[in-house]
């Protein structure tokens, strides 16, 4: 974090740095800014989480929300995946291991 600063502020002085990563690294960046506030508060640095864990919550939310609407029902009835496959679309607990189905042709 001390070299992307020093980095950042060589080519743009006073600007604060904004790291964007995953899931383990935010984890362990927001503990370094709660133990060494005056070099690493959140004044000099700004950690976001990174766009893949991002995705999975709101993939984790749109399963939420088509949990009781039938979802399961229709892919399976129609062939376009089976019902255990279908279930695990509303499951996002791991995005690399989420299926994808072939494009359905009308």
């Amino acid at each position: 974090m001390i070299v992307v600063h020093q980095a950042v502020d060589y080519l743009n002085p006073g600007q604060i740095c904004v790291f964007a990563v995953d899931q383990p690294l935010y984890a362990l960046a927001k503990t370094v800014q709660w133990k060494w506030p005056d070099t690493h508060g959140e004044d000099k640095f700004v950690i976001m989480l990174g766009g893949l864990h991002i995705r999975m919550a709101l993939s984790n939310l749109c399963g939420d929300l088509l949990k009781c609407s039938g979802w399961t029902t229709a892919l399976s009835d129609y062939d376009v995946a089976s019902s255990g496959t279908a279930d695990s679309f509303l499951k996002v607990c791991c995005l690399t291991r989420t299926r994808h189905t072939h494009q359905v042709t009308a």
